[in-house]
């Protein structure tokens, strides 16, 4: 008997469409991760497919391979990765930005932005504390729960919005990778049942939708409107700024990596 396929799953309100119907599948086995979690499980190769985080995919193309052009993209705002601040972020010079632990692409598209947006240098990226924090990156539901800000920190920018306006590019958060070594049958196999969540789940949202919607204080309108504000197959528009993204990543790390050693 054919063992299942073992899916890295992102349990946030993004990824729902790619899982709801693969629950409970008995061909198919779900483990909860993270962005970054994932990102470790397949630099393990410890997951037969999953969205891997984009920068994670660049350390694991020797083993996994993109399954079918499946990513989460957005072609403007994400809604659900902000940096929230005490000050509008152009004054973040010499700030304490706090970072959170379950992102990776998130955190280098922050890098990158506070570098060449709003050209600052923080003192110090640190770990979430939000009574410390001058600043600090959210992702995912809890991005969701706070984003019209907070009292302490009032002043709210979407990283995908804040990309588009700078580029005119969306922004590819993660790909769907695949382990190069599984059958490609099985790769077939997995691809059309991406496919078919993906077609079911529109038509189901109200249903799907409902547990996240109250758990994140979302109407389903808003949860509807959350949704179609992404792409989840690449296409050419993401394919460029998957490699502008590469490029600015890896001259900014250098950059960086640089400064510590003249420092």
């Amino acid at each position: 008997m054919t063992p299942p396929i073992h899916l890295g799953r992102i349990p946030y309100l993004n990824c729902l469409l790619f899982f709801h119907a693969l629950e409970g599948r008995d061909d198919v086995r779900l483990s909860p991760l993270v962005p970054s979690a994932l990102g470790g499980a397949a630099r393990e190769s410890a997951v037969d497919a999953g969205p891997v985080p984009l920068v994670n995919t660049w350390e694991i193309e020797d083993r996994y391979m993109p399954l079918d052009e499946f990513c989460i993209s957005v072609k403007d705002r994400a809604h659900s990765v902000l940096a929230l601040s005490k000050v509008p972020l152009e004054r973040l010079d010499g700030a304490e930005v706090g970072m959170t632990h379950q992102s990776s692409t998130s955190v280098r598209l922050l890098h990158v932005l506070l570098a060449h947006v709003w050209r600052v240098r923080p003192a110090r990226f640190a770990p979430l504390d939000t009574a410390r924090n001058d600043a600090y990156l959210l992702i995912g539901d809890d991005a969701l729960r706070y984003r019209h800000g907070t009292d302490t920190h009032p002043h709210v920018a979407d990283l995908g919005e804040v990309w588009q306006k700078w580029t005119g590019l969306p922004f590819v958060f993660a790909r769907w990778m695949v382990r190069r070594d599984l059958p490609e049958p099985e790769r077939r196999r997995l691809a059309a049942l991406l496919d078919e969540s993906i077609e079911s789940g529109w038509p189901r949202l109200e249903e799907i939708g409902a547990e996240p919607a109250a758990r994140l204080n979302m109407t389903i309108a808003e949860v509807r409107e959350y949704l179609q504000g992404f792409r989840f197959r690449a296409t050419s528009a993401e394919h460029d700024a998957m490699e502008k993204f590469r490029e600015l990543d890896r001259a900014l790390r250098g950059t960086e990596a640089t400064r510590v050693r003249s420092g």
